[in-house]
This record gives structure tokens, C-alpha cells and sequence, in this order.
């Protein structure tokens, strides 16, 4: 049964267009990446890297919201987050760092696209956006919570990189700088910036191969294997002055709007993954000694009713954003603090639910929930990464309480 009849969705403003590139998005990933998994295991250069190929640059997700005299598809911003949410849940039923690479990508062309101040950094980016051979590989410097630095803070975070303006543009310094994701492989950062002796910061676009950027080794990780993550060092490299994407905060938000979107419907990706994994062991498992089916046993048929529910949950809720954030961008809203706001919570709602499901079946399937050859602990490792990356539940619930309650001093 196809999954908009399983675990139906409000269609919307869905076109049929998102929906056959869904279709085709799952057949590719089946046959690039499942079928190829359990030999391949997770095997980047052999398969995780080829798969990101095929998904971005083949299906045109890396240059779709492009401007089409920039060689785009020219994608309409107030349509293109039901796409992202269709695209995106695929990728993410595959694998879920493939969604989150494609959730930055598509999250930087939103907000370069939609702004016409970007035409010249649009110029001379947009080979990069449209070339076919490799996929563009996308990462953020953003702001974090912790000590050290210089003390520059953004919304009660420190900024990770320091930039200085100069003759030719602009001079940057950071240590031991923590992007997300994959710092190895990212061949662009997008950074937010402390700028020195100014308050507002400043986003600034950074090629990986920028002099005096350089990378440390590859950093140990529990999941997100497809997402290699290493520190940077940015020791007085310069960027032309064109690097400066935005200043202020409502295109910042708008960004992690859009990037949180990408995270839900990752997570959706991910639970529609493991309802399979949990249906074909329920169909072909038989209780010793009763001769029924695992899934007619009560208290396991309860336990995968209450995984249906949540699943079905989490997906309403992705298109519950992509709806959202399609009516913000048709109204110019979509750098608002009520958007943002909504975002962090639906996404942090999504992330949770899906870990939770989860975890419950991983204890429903005892030692074969745990077993690689199952997948299904794969994703729970990254599923719970991405939920770490979206940052501490707890300030996240201090950042709604300024919202909703109008809460200060936290």
C-alpha cells in the first residue's frame, strides 16, 4: 500500500509533480541505497556518496529553487516546501543523513533565492548549484551554547566565527569550529558571523577551499554516517564582500525554518522506514508454542498500534510545517519569530516522537532490534543525532516560553 494511503496527509497544495518525484526518489534509493546495504553497510565513498549524487543532482533537488536564467528549475518559494517535505521524507526512509545534507542545501537556496539583494553572490554561485557531476555539498556554521570565545552572542549563543571587514571584503578567525553537518566533506559554509566592532551579525558564505580554512581529522561519530563531521580552524581567511548573504535576523530564521522542515520530514522518512521493518517481522514471526503471528498477540499489536500512531503523527505534522511555511512565503512571513517559533516546535516535536517510536520497537524485536542486518538501529542512532543537533530540548522549551509567555531573563 503506498504510504499517502497508510498514513494519509493533507494534500494541500501537493502537486502531482512532488508526488512522481517521491515516487521516483524511492525507487532510487531502494535500488542505490537498500538494496546495497547490507553488503555495503555504510560505506561512504562506495555508497553513501554515489547515492547523494544521484539524489541531488540527477532528481535537480540541488538546483531547484535556482533561478532558471541562472541555469535553476526556477521552483516557486510558496510551492517548494511541499516538495521539500516529499523529497526529503524519501530521502530520509533511505537514509537519514542523505535528508539532512539535502535539507541544507535546499534551506540556502530558499533564502538566496528569495532575496533579490543576492543577485550578484547568486551569479557566482550558481555554477556550483548547477553542476551535474557532484553533489554540492552544504554545511553551517551556527551559533552554539557554551562558553569560550570572544563573549559575541546571538539570542543567547555564541558565535563561532568572528569576521572583520576589510579593503577586499572580509577577514574571518574561528578555533576549533563545530559545523553541521559533515564538516569533512561540505564543499560550502554557511556561517553566522560576530562582526568586529558592529552588533548585528553577518551570514557569510565560505568555500570549502578557501585559504586559511583548513580541517581537522575526522571526528568519531554514533550515527549520521553519510554527514563526516571534523572541526575547522579559519586562521585570517578572506571572502570577497559579495560573501555576505544577509544581515539581521529575519532571513536567519527563515533558514532554520526551512532546514527544520527538512529535519521533520526526515524523521518522517525514517519512522515510514521502520513501519516496514516492524510490519515484515510482525507477518513472519510466530510465537512458540501459541502458533500466532507476533503481530496478534496482544501487547505487541499494542505496541506497534501506539508506533502507527506516532508515525502518522510525525508525518501530519511535517506537512502541518511545509503548509506553514508555503502560506509565510506567499505573504513575505517567513522570516517571522512566530514562524520560527512553530518550527522549533514542531521539529522538536517530530524528532522526539520518532526517537521514541523507535526505541519501542527496538525493545518489541529484543536482540533483532539491535541487530545490524535489521537497520533499524541505524536509525535510531541518527534519529537521535539529529535530534542532538537541533539543540537541548529544555532551551528550546525557554525559547517557546519567550514566544508564547512573553518570558524574559532566560
Amino acid at each position: 500500500m503506498k504510504d499517502q494511503e497508510l498514513f494519509p496527509f493533507p494534500r494541500g497544495r501537493v502537486q502531482e509533480a512532488d508526488l512522481s518525484l517521491a515516487s521516483s526518489l524511492r525507487e532510487m534509493m531502494e535500488r542505490e541505497v537498500a538494496a546495497k546495504r547490507l553488503e555495503m553497510k555504510e560505506d561512504y565513498e562506495g555508497l553513501l556518496r554515489p547515492a547523494l549524487r544521484r539524489a541531488l543532482c540527477e532528481t535537480g533537488l540541488q538546483r531547484m529553487m535556482w533561478p532558471q536564467h541562472l541555469g535553476g528549475e526556477g521552483h516557486e518559494l510558496h510551492l517548494a516546501p511541499y516538495t521539500v517535505a516529499a523529497a526529503l521524507e524519501q530521502l530520509g526512509r533511505a537514509d537519514t543523513g542523505l535528508a539532512v545534507w539535502a535539507a541544507c542545501g535546499m534551506s540556502l537556496q530558499a533564502v538566496l533565492c528569495g532575496r533579490a539583494e543576492g543577485d550578484g553572490l547568486c551569479e557566482r554561485l550558481a555554477p556550483l548549484f548547477r553542476d551535474e557531476g557532484d553533489p554540492l555539498l552544504i554545511s553551517f556554521i551556527l551559533p552554539v551554547y557554551g562558553e569560550g570565545g570572544d563573549g559575541a552572542l546571538w539570542q543567547g549563543r555564541r558565535l563561532q566565527v568572528t569576521a572583520e571587514r576589510t579593503d577586499k571584503g572580509w577577514r574571518l578567525n574561528g578555533k576549533a569550529v563545530r559545523p553541521l553537518p559533515g564538516g569533512l566533506d561540505a564543499g560550502l559554509f554557511g556561517a553566522l558571523c560576530a562582526v568586529e566592532g558592529e552588533k548585528e551579525p553577518a551570514f557569510l558564505i565560505i568555500p570549502g577551499d578557501v585559504q586559511g580554512l583548513k580541517r581537522g581529522p575526522r571526528l568519531r561519530a554514533t550515527g549520521l554516517s553519510a554527514c563526516r563531521q571534523a572541526e575547522l580552524d579559519l586562521d585570517e581567511a578572506e571572502v570577497p564582500a559579495d560573501a555576505c548573504a544577509w544581515r539581521g535576523d529575519a532571513e536567519t530564521r527563515r533558514l532554520f525554518c526551512w532546514y527544520r522542515l527538512g529535519m521533520a520530514a526526515a524523521a518522517s522518512g525514517a519512522l515510514l522506514a521502520a513501519h516496514g521493518i516492524i510490519a515484515e517481522w510482525g507477518d513472519n514471526r510466530v510465537i512458540k508454542g501459541q502458533g500466532r503471528l507476533f503481530k496478534n498477540n496482544p501487547l505487541t499489536a499494542s505496541v506497534m498500534g501506539e508506533a502507527a500512531q506516532e508515525t502518522a503523527v510525525v508525518r501530519l505534522l511535517a506537512y502541518d510545517l511545509a503548509e506553514m511555511l508555503a502560506e509565510a512565503e506567499m505573504r513575505g512571513e517567513a522570516g517571522s519569530e512566530r514562524l520560527e517559533a512553530y518550527s522549533l516546535l514542531l521539529a522538536h516535536q517530530a524528532l522526539a516522537a520518532a526517537e521514541r517510536v523507535l526505541h519501542r520497537i527496538m525493545e518489541l524485536m529484543a536482540s533483532a532490534g539491535y541487530a545490524k542486518e535489521w537497520q533499524l538501529e541505524r536509525y535510531w542512532r541518527d534519529v537521535k543525532t539529529v535530534q542532538c543537533q537541533l539543540g537541548c530540548v529544555e532551551l528550546a522549551r525557554h525559547a517557546l516560553a519567550r514566544w508564547f509567555f512573553g518570558s524574559e531573563g532566560l
